[in-house]
């Protein structure tokens, strides 16, 4: 037999939109890790002026229930998406397509394929995907049994040159699109009747009268590669069908929906098949028409935003696969944090959070960008110093945008006002516009980071964190030294019961834990006045405002991932004996109540103290008193901040502190003269 009287087949070309490699990434990242077992997919191919011989997918792929589209027709698939290039390069190719050929065998032969032809449309993915570089290696293959060669009786003929043809068009159009995947036409001439059947309608008394129809995908004199699976479809099902000559029409639909250039082929398949013995072909050619993968670059394709947005997150997501696969990205992405302090911290908070997949992030401060601020803020350059105009708040907020496009940013410049500094009238109107915004702010964030120069300007934030119940994260610093601490949550939720000592550690509920201020017996004051300027600005080693950042945004982190978020408890040891490897740990480890750290000898300890029931802003007359009286408290603390200790009792108390010092210096004396 030559090769012109054997039917050929157009190959199958994979048509990827660049939308199925984003949602393979998103998936990889977010669920699949480091598994790498096949997972379901679809495509689909159109017989509508086709062109070439296409079977297409996107990102509807992954998604089970996705409708097929207009004038297309469902294909099955899986794709095996390997965890690295080696295991891509090195699987066996030929076994992974005998055993997707398997399935296809056995799809028809338990009838499955009868009842659901798309199973005879099958092909599968094997992928790499280099989430860094945006590159995916892919090879797609169509399995498909390599049966005896089929004798083409008579050249091509198409639709419109059959007797009877309108007939025939008339038939097919009255079956629906999405069932003309793979049908047969009954057409039984004598009778002038022709109606269309699903296949297992197929009855082998009349299938001299049958014509095998199906959606034909290809543009050329050939076949789609597709009626291969279907041919073998029927001489299994029908082996009595070898060396019977059979009509195959391959269905194509004009721009107006006219089936008028359909081929029709005349084929007899001489010989039986094995298919215990059989073979299985179907890999595509790459773009050279050779056996081999091809790579898809997605780098250029992708949008900036979107490819910032997947990429930013990348390390992440990464320590979900295998180092905490519970960690809950999603509540850092939505939890809004609000910096009080553009400055050294404020900066170099604001990028951890960056880092951490925060979005959210507001800033406050009131200072203009210096030329001794770039070499030690992060967010700002020699240029914003020139300038001269530059506010920190508003230039670190765009700052942030131009590192992260996705992020949320905000800033506001404003004074805060502070305990101990006179506010004359005529600021009066603007410090109450100023108090408005910072409480507004406030009440529209989730945290809240101190991270300002001086003590009494962390005094109204730690207020209004504590009477709008938001946590409240702290840093300070010395020249080598640091303090990091999570404020006590005020809160009218019951945590949950944890034990009262552990091993020889005390335990302290997050709702008993101190803030800032609660150490102090003393009101804040203007710590700025009489100062020499190296005692006005925060003078440390370069190195510990990076460190102090570093450790409030992960103990900020490791807070939201508790289970009791800011009512979890922090442990410190009683005694000697005990240890702090002995501190009961989350899922990033211990959570302390504050960490205080010298660089002098490298050491940090965590200390955790309780609430002070006299403290000067999160005691419970503060707080009630700015509840009831409002900004007309506020305004009386900022007179004078004896004011605080007034109300909270301190003031007695450091009168009676003094009467009993001057007892015992009295009693000193006196007991010097009985000597003498």
């Amino acid at each position: 037999m030559s090769n012109a009287n054997i039917l050929q087949f157009a190959p199958f070309e994979s048509f990827v939109s660049p939308t199925f490699w984003h949602k393979l990434a998103e998936l990889k990242l977010d669920y699949d890790r480091l598994t790498d077992t096949k997972r379901k997919i679809s495509g689909h191919y159109t017989n509508r002026k086709a062109s070439g011989c296409l079977l297409e997918v996107d990102y509807a792929a992954y998604n089970s229930t996705a409708q097929t589209p207009k004038f297309s027709h469902a294909a099955v698939g899986h794709i095996y998406n390997k965890n690295t290039i080696e295991e891509f390069k090195a699987l066996d190719k030929a076994a992974l397509l005998a055993d997707e050929g398997k399935q296809l065998l056995a799809d028809m032969s338990s009838g499955r394929a009868l009842n659901d032809a798309s199973l005879l449309t099958r092909f599968f993915v094997l992928s790499f995907a280099d989430l860094k570089c945006h590159s995916f290696y892919y090879w797609f293959a169509f399995p498909c049994a390599l049966t005896p060669t089929l004798q083409l009786l008579s050249p091509a003929q198409r639709l419109k040159d059959l007797p009877r043809n309108v007939e025939i068009s008339t038939a097919i159009k009255t079956r629906a699109i999405e069932q003309q995947n793979y049908f047969i036409l009954y057409a039984n001439e004598a009778q002038q009747l022709y109606e269309t059947r699903s296949l297992h309608e197929f009855e082998a008394s009349e299938s001299e009268h049958y014509i095998y129809c199906f959606a034909d995908p290809s543009e050329y004199e050939q076949p789609a590669w597709l009626m291969r699976n279907y041919v073998a479809l029927l001489l299994q099902q029908n082996p009595k069908l070898v060396g019977q000559p059979l009509k195959f029409l391959g269905v194509r639909y004009d721009q107006q929906q006219q089936p008028d250039n359909s081929l029709l082929w005349q084929v007899l398949q001489a010989e039986t098949c094995d298919c215990e013995q059989v073979q299985f072909v179907g890999w595509e050619l790459n773009r050279n028409g050779k056996l081999g993968p091809r790579m898809a670059n997605m780098r250029d394709s992708m949008d900036a935003a979107k490819l910032a947005e997947n990429s930013v997150n990348l390390n992440l997501k990464l320590m979900k696969w295998r180092l905490v696969p519970d960690l809950n990205l999603e509540t850092m992405a939505q939890t809004k944090c609000l910096l009080f302090g553009a400055g050294t911290l404020g900066c170099a908070v604001a990028r951890n959070l960056l880092s951490w997949g925060f979005k959210h992030i507001t800033l406050l401060d009131n200072g203009k960008v210096g030329y001794s601020n770039p070499v030690r803020q992060s967010l700002y350059t020699h240029a914003d110093a020139v300038a001269g105009n530059r506010m920190k708040a508003t230039t670190a907020a765009a700052r942030l945008l131009e590192i992260n496009p996705n992020a949320i940013t905000q800033g506001h410049v404003l004074e805060i006002p502070m305990p101990g500094h006179t506010i004359g009238d005529s600021l009066r109107e603007l410090t109450v516009a100023h108090l408005t915004l910072i409480e507004q702010q406030v009440q529209a964030h989730d945290v809240i980071f101190l991270l300002t120069d001086s003590r009494e300007s962390r005094w109204l934030p730690t207020l209004l964190g504590a009477a709008h119940e938001k946590i409240v994260i702290n840093a300070a610093l010395g020249f080598d030294s640091y303090l990091v601490m999570r404020h006590g949550h005020q809160s009218s939720m019951e945590s949950a019961a944890v034990d009262a000592e552990i091993a020889g550690l005390k335990c302290i509920g997050g709702q008993q834990l101190g803030c800032y201020f609660c150490n102090d017996v003393t009101a804040p004051g203007n710590s700025l006045k009489d100062r020499t300027l190296d005692q006005q600005c925060t003078v440390t080693r370069p190195g510990v405002s990076n460190i102090a950042a570093s450790y409030a945004v992960e103990l900020l982190v490791a807070l939201l991932q508790h289970p009791q978020r800011e009512l979890a408890p922090a442990y410190y040891a009683q005694r000697q004996a005990a240890q702090e490897s002995q501190i009961p740990e989350g899922m990033l480890g211990i959570l302390p109540h504050s960490i205080r750290g010298m660089l002098c000898n490298y050491e940090n300890i965590l200390p955790a103290t309780q609430k002070f029931a006299q403290c000067i802003a999160c005691s419970e007359r503060v707080l009630a008193a700015y509840r009831s009286e409002g900004h007309a408290f506020l305004f009386k603390t900022f007179e004078t901040a004896k004011y605080l200790e007034d109300l909270t009792g301190i003031s007695e108390f450091k009168r009676l502190d003094s009467e009993i010092i001057d007892f015992d210096d009295e009693q000193f004396d006196m007991s010097d003269e009985a000597e003498d």
